[in-house]
């Protein structure tokens, strides 16, 4: 067991103390170390002995020989471990039984034992509840009803653009100032329709300080749409003013170009000759409210109409610089500074059927006017 043996008693006489002849004798407490120390050496040591306890027999009146009643090792717990189940689609398995137990036990110093325990289990299930199917009724039928066929005009379901709508803008409704004669000039347009084909009827004139009438320029179109931006008009343009009357056939496009310009240009045609007219405007948002709006109108003719004003060529132009201010998105007022001339033939016609230009051909004049549309 790793302890050394005592080494053997030798007999001779250098044991024998020479005091006298007499030999002395071991005492008797000394007789009992002796036996316990070989009685510890010849039986076995218990397995459970306690590591710390290896070596003590050697000590002097620690006999580990008796008859002790040494209280026996628990063994030790099982270890606890929690397997997850594992999950499929259709099923749910339950939580592993989880049991707990105490146990007593006694034994000999000889290494032997017995023991006796109890223990209780814990146990989780799941309960199903298997629900009736849900019957048909008159609100949920069994199969849904058919859907009626619907048929679509030219097999287009319908969608917000074919809506019907009416439309008017009145862009200028304005007076132009000057000291000597001032105008009353107007410019408006109105559609009704849908989004691809539409009714379209402009008109604009101009009504000087005498109460004449004059550029009176109107147009009865039909509208379609030719892509997302631009629409293809025709119809028929009429002059009706205080001067003759001419009939015109048109055909144009009017949209948005690039980058937001408003344009439009339409050609007419009778029997006198042909004629056109490019139209343009942008609006200048300074705030959302302040809008800066720069505006012109070129006329062209193939021949000159000296009883309506006009010539061969470039004939006229009227443009203008308005600044407006929606205080209502149907209606806002604005000042302007508005210019209107005359080329050709007729730039240097001093007398006409309406009189002689109070400012010349050129016209520079203060204009203060309001838009609105509904």
């Amino acid at each position: 067991m790793g302890l050394s043996l005592p080494p053997a008693l030798p007999y001779g006489p250098w044991h024998v103390p020479h005091c006298g002849g007499v030999m002395s004798t071991i005492p008797l407490p000394h007789t009992a170390v002796l036996l316990g120390l070989l009685a510890a050496l010849t039986l076995p040591h218990p397995a459970h002995a306690a590591p710390g306890m290896a070596g003590m027999d050697d000590m002097p009146g620690m006999d580990m020989s008796g008859d002790m009643d040494m209280p026996a090792h628990p063994p030790p717990p099982a270890a606890h471990s929690t397997a997850h189940p594992a999950h499929t689609g259709a099923e749910h398995l339950p939580p592993p039984h989880h049991t707990t137990g105490t146990g007593t036990g006694t034994g000999t110093g000889t290494g032997t034992g017995t023991g006796t325990g109890t223990g209780k289990a814990h146990t989780t299930q799941t309960v199903r509840v298997n629900l009736p199917a849900l019957a048909p009724s008159s609100r949920w039928p069994a199969t849904p009803p058919p859907m009626p066929a619907v048929h679509y005009v030219h097999n287009m379901p319908p969608v917000m653009d074919h809506n019907t709508y009416f439309h008017v803008l009145m862009e200028q409704f304005e007076g132009r100032y000057t000291a000597g004669n001032s105008l009353l000039r107007y410019s408006g347009q109105s559609w009704f329709g849908t989004d691809h084909d539409k009714l379209w009827i402009k008109s604009e004139g101009t009504v000087d300080g005498h109460g004449q009438m004059t550029d009176g320029d109107h147009e009865f179109l039909y509208d379609h749409a030719i892509s997302t931006y631009f629409d293809l008009q025709a119809g028929v343009r009429l002059d009706l003013d205080s001067g003759p009357t001419r009939a015109w056939g048109a055909v144009g496009v009017q949209g948005l170009a690039l980058y937001f310009f408003d344009v439009s240009a339409t050609a007419y045609f009778n029997a006198q000759g042909v004629a056109g007219k490019l139209e343009g405007s942008y609006d200048l948002l300074i705030t959302n409210r302040l809008i800066l709006q720069p505006q012109a109108e070129l006329n062209f003719y193939s021949h000159t109409d000296a009883q309506r004003n006009v010539s061969q060529g470039f004939s006229d132009i009227d443009a203008g610089l308005r600044l407006r201010y929606e205080f209502k998105r149907k209606i806002a007022p604005y000042i302007a500074v508005t210019y209107a001339g005359h080329y050709g033939n007729t730039a240097n016609h001093a007398a006409n059927w309406r009189g002689t230009a109070d400012n010349g051909p050129e016209d520079i004049r203060f204009t203060f006017g309001v838009r609105t549309w509904f």
